[in-house]
């Protein structure tokens, strides 16, 4: 794992079935209770999946977001579900895709690390550490 520029990130990397996910989180400051978490997902079976839902211990409330460019502003809403296409790869970066973390127990330490739960359709629940960085 690399540290670095931000396409150069530290990440995590998991398989379950067919799918491989990386995961990152940026650190919060002191006193910020929202967060995000990055990742991709590269499905390299025949059939599609889904991303339903995530959580982890570390904030009160977990949702997927997409951030658009509506009218020359942008805004962000809440998505029910992230569709994995069969063969291809899904990518939740800054100002697109990404999932928030609403209500931390504490700031996200550059450094540190925290579980999460991704809750996939077909291939179930994948828990694995997310580096801070």
């Amino acid at each position: 794992m690399a540290h670095g520029a931000e396409g150069d990130a530290r990440t995590a990397e998991s398989r379950i079935g067919n799918l491989i996910v990386e995961v990152r989180a940026r650190a919060t400051p002191p006193g910020i209770s929202v967060g995000a978490i990055y990742f991709s997902v590269k499905n390299a079976g025949g059939t599609a999946d889904r991303l339903l839902s995530v959580s982890t211990p570390v904030a009160g409330k977990v949702e997927l977001h997409e951030s658009r460019l509506v009218n020359g502003v942008m805004e962000m809403r809440e998505v029910t579900s992230v569709e994995c296409p069969a063969g291809a790869t899904v990518k939740a970066t800054p100002g697109g895709l990404h999932v928030m973390l609403l209500g931390l127990t504490a700031p996200l330490a550059a450094g540190s690390d925290f579980n999460v739960s991704l809750h996939f359709r077909d291939a179930g629940v994948l828990t694995l550490k997310v580096p801070v960085t």
